[in-house]
């Protein structure tokens, strides 16, 4: 028995531990404005690093958009547009954020250049909007437009 009050010690404190930062130190999830935000410069920073899975990660099982294409098909888009080596920065700018429960959508003037260009200004510029839905407590794209355009400079 006297051996078995040391483990059961060892035990309580970790459990303690795993409380302790689950109830204090684990961060905020935010409003719901705040996760859209960080979704939209999780994927800026994904296009930019091309990390194919980094986009994807948000992109819904549901997705289907005004002009047809469907998960599967964004992901080979995204998976041949990450293959090129030219240099891409992007500059967001969020302009419309509307939430309604589990349902939201926002607007985005985006502008864009590939390669050596020496600005944005000097890029290319779209307008994108997208609808979200929250799944599992966390936002996914499930319709998107707009950005379709930008696919042939990638392909």
């Amino acid at each position: 028995m006297r051996r078995a009050i040391p483990w059961f010690i060892g035990i309580l404190i970790i459990l303690g531990g795993v409380a302790y930062w689950y109830l204090a130190m684990r961060p905020e999830p935010g409003t719901d404005r705040q996760q859209i935000l960080r979704l939209i410069a999780d994927v800026e920073r994904a296009i930019e690093q091309s990390d194919a899975a980094g986009i994807m990660r948000y992109i819904s099982e549901d997705y289907k958009d005004p002009n047809g294409l469907n998960r599967r098909a964004v992901r080979r888009m995204v998976l041949a547009g990450t293959r090129q080596r030219r240099p891409l920065t992007l500059s967001v700018d969020v302009t419309d954020i509307s939430v309604q429960g589990d349902f939201a959508t926002f607007t985005a003037e985006v502008a864009y250049t590939l390669g050596a260009q020496a600005s944005p200004s000097e890029g290319r510029h779209l307008t994108v909007s997208a609808e979200l839905i929250r799944e599992d407590g966390s936002w996914e794209v499930v319709s998107a437009d707009g950005w379709q355009q930008a696919g042939s400079d990638f392909m």
